[in-house]
């Protein structure tokens, strides 16, 4: 059986954001080809979508625009499985049976760490693990892309100190991808460390101090990563014509679209 994981970089889904001051922007779509590609990949016209919000804390408006983009632009019918809210928050049986039930997970971005609390705290890690051993299409954008690697760093944690990057580290994630996985590498400065935003220079560092090695990942682009046993086939699907997918180790290597990276 192939097992399907699509880790995306980042990006747009055609939300409406809400501004202090009371006005509304229309946000674009930049992942439409990686998007319909998840859906290419289940082989039906309307698949069961899954989506799990808990790194943004279960934010509704996250949900609504997954609602209308893979509901009412794509056709997948889509349910919201809430996991930070103890009162909203199925048991695991129920956990269970509803991603278990679903032809695709799609994991929101946010912070990955209160992601991870959350899938450890009511047993969903696990149900993640089961699906994808079942062969259901595994998904995630920014910090939906990062929880199914071996790693990902503390940059939005407290423990985090951005006058000290000394405490930029590694921290484990469910593992299911070898390697560290970064978003959002196409913002972030080559060398200047900003509040919320570390830089290449600075990650390079930490992961070369760890003796670690990984992918960074463009707004607009995903890796999909597809195994067979312990073989894993690595692919970019680009969705932003200048969107694009890093290996990281001792030398960045641009990986083409068209390139199958095997591990």
């Amino acid at each position: 059986m192939t097992k399907t994981i699509i880790a995306i970089g980042g990006g747009e889904i055609g939300r409406i954001k809400v501004y202090e001051d009371g006005h509304s922007e229309q946000k674009p779509i930049e992942t439409m080809v990686i998007d319909k590609k998840i859906i290419e990949l289940t082989g039906k016209a309307q698949p069961k979508l899954v989506f799990i919000g808990a790194a943004s804390g279960d934010d509704p408006r996250y949900f609504k625009a997954v609602s209308d983009h893979f509901g009412g632009r794509l056709g997948c019918h889509t349910e919201n499985l809430i996991l930070t809210d103890s009162t909203k928050t199925p048991n695991i049986e129920d956990i269970r049976k509803i991603i278990l039930g679903a032809d695709i997970v799609y994991v929101g971005g946010g912070c990955v760490t209160r992601l991870m609390n959350a899938l450890k705290k009511t047993g969903a890690d696990k149900v993640l693990i089961e699906a994808y051993n079942n062969g259901i299409i595994m998904s995630g954008n920014s910090a939906g892309g990062c929880v199914w690697y071996e790693s990902y760093d503390n940059e939005e944690e407290d423990d985090f100190d951005s006058t000290n990057l000394e405490t930029l580290k590694t921290k484990p994630a469910l593992g299911l991808v070898r390697g560290y996985f970064v978003p959002h590498w196409n913002t972030k400065s080559e060398t200047e460390d900003v509040e919320g935003s570390v830089s290449r220079n600075s990650i390079k560092k930490m992961l070369t101090k760890e003796n670690k090695w990984g992918y960074a990942v463009d707004e607009g682009a995903a890796i999909m990563v597809q195994s067979d046993g312990d073989k894993q086939i690595m692919t970019n699907i680009i969705s932003k014509p200048s969107a694009s997918v890093y290996k990281l180790n001792q030398d960045i290597q641009n990986i083409r679209p068209d390139n199958k990276l095997q591990r």
